[in-house]
């Protein structure tokens, strides 16, 4: 293996280490999917109230979760993902849908 090849392969291990360690923090990608399918959760004209509320709750906190993430300076400022998911799996759960 040349010297060339050995630089890029540790280059994407340590790319990949990035990725596995960011699995539990709140990211734009998630925070996005997650805003995207509450809201047409609770926008649904047949959705309960219920779900409404339960959308609603979660949509707030991933808007704030979104403001929390534009301020954010370096990935070990990245909060938890737990509270969103609780809050995105609790609406999922009321208006019959699954957590994307």
């Amino acid at each position: 293996m040349t010297a060339d090849q050995e630089h890029k392969l540790i280059t994407v291990l340590c790319a990949l280490c990035v990725l596995a360690s960011l699995s539990g923090c709140l990211t734009a990608a998630k925070i996005g999917q997650w805003q995207r399918a509450v809201h047409s959760w609770g926008m649904d004209e047949a959705s309960t109230q219920a779900c409404r509320h339960a959308a609603a709750l979660a949509g707030k906190h991933i808007a704030k979760s979104n403001t929390d993430l534009l301020g954010t300076g370096k990935l070990t400022d990245l909060s938890s993902d737990s509270q969103a998911k609780q809050l995105v799996t609790s609406a999922a759960l009321a208006c019959g849908k699954v957590v994307p």
